[in-house]
């Protein structure tokens, strides 16, 4: 049963219905979703942060309505367009050669964008009611979209937003996108589909350079008869003055992101370029404003709102898009923490610099939604997993099943599986030891019983498996499996593996990776090029960091919200450090965490006790 004080009322959508699907309802009321802070990036003594979420963004919004309700000035959004495509982000190994491969570019699928029509129109109906409910007085919402379902779109945004508050529908041309012969006119261009929450929407006019200067008559104000008329010389002859630049209109002839423009490319598949996002965000927001994006995906969004001096928040379902934009952020910090983004400035009016630079400072920090709503009824979500798993059900006791020898416990599948989990597991093992048949013989630092235990969850904390390690001590191996790994074949992904050594003492920590396998990864290569490798041979790198794409270290981990104070994020063909010094103001003893992410997206978590 759900807590009602739990759930938000939402307004009335402010237009009429012009368009029906099967199984369209209105959205009156939500519940409330909880998000745990996760990550901390930058000053993490600062008053205020952004915010980058992971997790299924109507959970976000609903999550969001608490504290920033009529708190939101722009929105921007780029939705799946429902095109009936898969998107693929393409993933390179860093450094040039590998032994005995040729393909060192892997395509991860990102989402598909395959959807039945009526399922879509309520998805992004509910969503942007949601934001609606978001914005200021004085806020709009771009809505980025094609000739899939924009003509849908625009009578859901009448719908929600009322017909009076359409503003515009720019057209952004990207003329450099060759499509070879297709049969008929090459598709070469989008629709922004603009719309305000009311008359007092922000807003202003942008002016670009002009390809060729133009000649144009001068006008002046005539205060007798109030109106404008044109200039005139002494000699009564008409004044003209050379025009170099033009006010955009809602034609925007801007270029593509082509493969070969490595400036902006992060192999993200629908990521848009950052021009686009400084004309929205410069005419529909002002310095300080909170800029949101929950379909962030490669966070160009984000990345423009923090250049220019924005409050921003993000979101995104996929781990992928996460993590591509907690480091392409991380990097824009790191230049503004030096002075190089001062390019960017120029965009702004000299009494906007100050306040733009003042917010440059504020880091970030990403959280996590408490719901995945994998199933709707957990029972049933239950009984699915134990079938597709082949888990005999045990009908009475603490365990659900039997699993090759293996007591099973599935873990509540609408919310990730915590560390308070593991404890309440760990627990559960305890009182029911007399299940367990003890080992005849067994080695120090083996399990001391015959049978282990597997826990089945949806998705789980970035420390829980090294938080499990260390606090096993029942004599029971204890095995994850994470269904969000891979649900549709049911492939149980293999963990990455890394091997960290910490030195201690004299108010200093030196750690050093020395080695780092992504078994998920090599896999991966090994089928791009099983042409190229010997039968039965394996896929090597020369250096376990070429396949690393991020280290972060907490040097004071509080084993609750990891604060990334020592960032390594190598430019593109470079490689991490594998080395790190951490310098301590006293002696002590202290918890150094550290995240590797590879270049998948894989991510590897370990902690360690020091005394400095």
């Amino acid at each position: 049963m759900k807590n009602n004080q739990q759930e938000q009322t939402i307004e009335k959508t402010q237009g009429r219905a012009m368009l029906r699907w099967d199984g369209k309802k209105p959205l009156e009321r939500i519940e409330y979703f909880p998000a745990q802070e996760k990550e901390v990036y930058g000053d993490k003594e600062a008053k205020d942060f952004n915010k980058l979420f992971w997790g299924d963004n109507l959970q976000v919004l609903a999550h969001l309505l608490k504290e920033h309700r009529g708190k939101i000035d722009l929105i921007y959004i780029d939705p799946p367009f429902d095109s009936k495509a898969d998107y693929v982000k393409k993933v390179k190994i860093r450094g040039n050669e590998l032994d005995g491969i040729q393909k060192s570019i892997i395509e991860e699928k990102q989402y598909g964008d395959i959807w039945e029509r009526d399922e879509y129109l309520q998805f992004m109906f509910e969503r942007l009611v949601l934001m609606r409910e978001l914005l200021t007085e004085r806020g709009s919402i771009y809505l980025h979209c094609d000739w899939h379902k924009s003509h849908f779109l625009r009578l859901i945004l009448d719908e929600v937003f009322g017909e009076d508050n359409f503003v515009n529908e720019i057209v952004w041309h990207y003329y450099n996108k060759m499509q070879g012969n297709v049969g008929r006119f090459a598709s070469n261009h989008d629709a922004i589909l603009v719309y305000r929450k009311s008359s007092k929407a922000i807003f202003h006019s942008i002016r670009e350079d002009r390809e060729k200067v133009k000649k144009q008559q001068k006008r002046v104000w005539d205060s007798e008869t109030q109106t404008l008329k044109q200039a005139r010389d002494e000699k009564g002859d008409l004044v003209y003055y050379e025009d170099t630049q033009r006010t955009i209109d809602d034609v925007w002839r801007l270029p593509y992101i082509m493969p070969a423009d490595v400036s902006q490319k992060l192999g993200y598949p629908t990521q848009k370029p950052e021009t686009l996002l400084e004309r929205i965000i410069l005419a529909s927001s002002d310095v300080g404003s909170t800029v949101l994006d929950c379909f962030c995906g490669s966070g160009t969004t984000l990345a423009v709102a923090q250049k220019l001096g924005r409050r921003w928040i993000g979101c995104d379902i996929n781990i992928g898009a996460i993590q591509t934009t907690t480091k392409r952020l991380n990097q824009i910090l790191d230049a503004q923490s030096r002075g190089e983004t001062e390019k960017d400035t120029w965009l702004l009016e000299e009494k906007e610099i100050a306040g733009a630079r003042k917010l440059s400072s504020f880091g970030f920090k990403v959280f996590n939604v408490n719901e995945y709503d994998v199933f709707k009824n957990e029972v049933e979500a239950k009984d699915i997993i134990m079938e597709m798993y082949g888990v005999e059900r045990i009908r009475s006791g603490y365990f659900d099943g039997v699993l090759d020898n293996n007591f099973v416990k599935v873990m509540p599948i609408n919310r990730v599986c915590s560390k308070k989990d593991v404890d309440e597991v760990l627990k559960g093992i305890k009182d029911n030891l007399g299940d367990f048949t003890a080992k005849t013989k067994s080695r120090h630092g083996e399990s001391v019983y015959q049978q282990g235990v597997s826990v089945f969850c949806s998705g789980m904390e970035l420390d829980m498996l090294d938080y499990l390690k260390k606090n096993n001590a029942t004599g029971v191996d204890v095995d994850v499996r994470d269904i969000l790994l891979d649900k549709q074949t049911l492939i149980f992904k293999q963990k990455p593996e890394a091997e960290i050594a910490i030195k201690a003492g004299d108010k200093k920590a030196t750690v050093t990776i020395s080695d780092f396998i992504s078994p998920i990864l090599m896999r991966k290569l090994e089928i791009e090029n099983e042409k190229a490798l010997k039968q039965e041979s394996r896929a090597k790198v020369d250096d376990y960091r070429q396949v690393i794409d991020s280290v972060a270290i907490d040097v004071d981990y509080d084993g609750d919200l990891f604060n990334a104070e020592i960032i390594d994020v190598p430019a593109k063909n470079e490689l991490i450090k594998g080395e790190y010094v951490l310098e301590y103001a006293k002696k002590g003893k202290t918890t150094v965490a550290i995240k590797i992410v590879d270049v998948l997206g894989e991510e590897y978590f370990e902690s360690f006790e020091v005394t400095v």
